[in-house]
């Protein structure tokens, strides 16, 4: 590869969804605007078909049951991109790890090559509710590779405070956008609280189903929607049913990207617990539809949401909290327009993706003047 190259390593995608796609593919949009000769390695790799300036080194694996398996596949998948990126990188050509918890070998790989190594932290492992051998590893091996990269990278600066064990020497703030849109007509938007999500304990999706339970009796004309699928897909159908709440608590499950808008035109805050956060791309998107957002101070969100202008921190993630902090801005939103406009501005401001590009022109400046 030639000079100022820039490869990107990501984790393999195996979900049966899109959300992979989506997000590598605004990854990649904003640092080509940038960068020229940018080179994707990984595993099922899929961007969106206008870009057409990033080269893409795919390596195929299979979706399987079996949890040895699944370890088997990523190690061979692994295997297969630290070749792939001996063979094609120079020394001082530019890597980023994105989303890249697993991959081990190749950041060994681009140790010993002597590439200028620029790993992204997220939400940390270890503080999502269930904790497990396979996460306190994953947690082991993303310190182990921020803390031995040139840059640490994070889509916001207070992502951090996620790994306060970590020492921050040269970082990098690059963040990702979205798709700008009119500021809706609030005439549309319903007594609706929704959520968009990935399912599992980490997200309190069951916390906040119990939360509206006990919100329905003082607000019986309010519904909660909830748009992602995970491991506790079945455990929150279950319990919709059991407490009899399907007249006011929808699971959709998982809603293909493009058809995402029909059903959050009509919400009118948008649900947020979270144990653990880098920047979520569900809450910039909702916020940049104009919907305040009712969520966790934690990773990049206390950078996103300010309390009672354009949205309301959560204390916790317990049923109780969280339906006090939906009836706090309920109560407290006297005006409406205000703070959705709010909410809408914040992200205009901050994350288009003409913003997201300047930021990223930043960092690499300020990388070139501290070499």
């Amino acid at each position: 590869m030639k000079e100022n190259d820039v490869i990107v390593i990501t984790n393999p995608m195996v979900a049966e969804n899109k959300s992979a796609k989506v997000t590598l593919s605004k990854f990649l949009r904003v640092i080509s605007s940038v960068e020229n000769n940018v080179m994707v390695i990984g595993g099922n790799i899929s961007i969106e078909e206008d870009i057409t300036d990033v080269y893409v080194h795919s390596f195929s694996m299979s979706r399987v049951n079996s949890k040895i398996m699944r370890i088997l596949n990523v190690l061979r998948i692994q295997i297969l991109m630290a070749l792939k990126l001996f063979k094609c990188c120079e020394k001082q050509d530019k890597v980023y790890f994105w989303i890249a918890d697993k991959m081990i070998l190749p950041y060994l790989v681009a140790k010993m090559k002597g590439l200028d190594i620029n790993y992204f932290i997220y939400g940390n492992v270890i503080k999502e509710s269930e904790s497990s051998a396979l996460k306190k590893i994953a947690a082991f091996l993303i310190k182990y590779m921020a803390s031995n990269a040139d840059y640490i990278c994070m889509e916001s600066l207070s992502v951090i405070n996620e790994w306060p064990e970590l020492r921050l020497k040269k970082y990098k703030i690059i963040h990702l956008y979205t798709d700008k849109i009119e500021m809706l007509d609030n005439s549309q938007r319903k007594n609706k609280i929704g959520m968009l999500c990935r399912l599992s304990s980490g997200k309190h999706v069951v916390d906040a189903i119990k939360a509206m339970h006990l919100l329905h009796s003082d607000y019986p004309d309010w519904k909660l929607e909830i748009i992602g699928s995970g491991k506790q897909e079945a455990l929150c159908k279950s319990i919709i049913n059991d407490i009899g709440a399907k007249e006011y608590i929808k699971l959709y499950g998982w809603v293909a990207s493009d058809n995402i808008y029909s059903i959050t035109k009509e919400w009118k805050y948008f649900l947020f617990p979270s144990d653990t956060e880098g920047l979520p791309n569900g809450l910039i998107e909702m916020m940049g539809q104009g919907i305040p957002a009712i969520a966790s101070d934690v990773g990049g969100i206390h950078d996103v949401i300010v309390d009672g202008d354009n949205g309301i921190i959560l204390e916790d993630t317990t049923p109780i909290t969280i339906k006090n902090g939906v009836v706090k801005m309920l109560e407290s939103c006297k005006d409406y327009e205000v703070m959705s406009r709010n909410a809408y501005l914040t992200i205009l401001e901050e994350f288009t993706l003409s913003k997201a590009s300047q930021v990223y022109k930043k960092a690499c400046v300020s990388e070139g003047e501290n070499t």
